[in-house]
């Protein structure tokens, strides 16, 4: 796990008994919430000896918790294209060229 992947990590594990601190992810790590949290549950599908299995179940709860409906009950392995606003849209001229 890299430094920035620890970092998120350790953030969540730290604001998550104040159920709150969303406030502070876009200025720490230059990721919307929604962004934030699949990354690190991204982070928690790769095997890791740095988290042990009730730390990795803990951090998939509150992650989930946090990112929208739609997205929570998708099934693993698939991607929620309906709730893309973390997404920065492109001009129409990049569009054209996509």
């Amino acid at each position: 796990m890299t430094p920035d992947e620890r970092a998120m990590v350790d953030f969540v594990l730290r604001w998550s008994s104040f159920d709150d601190g969303e406030e502070y992810i876009l200025p720490e790590f230059g990721l919307t919430p929604t962004t934030f949290y699949r990354r690190v549950l991204a982070l928690l599908a790769a095997p890791t000896d740095e988290l042990d299995i009730a730390t990795c179940s803990l951090l998939r709860e509150i992650c989930i918790a946090k990112l929208p409906g739609p997205t929570r009950r998708a099934h693993p392995g698939t991607t929620n294209t309906t709730n893309r606003t973390d997404l920065p849209s492109l001009p129409a001229t990049a569009k054209k060229t996509l």
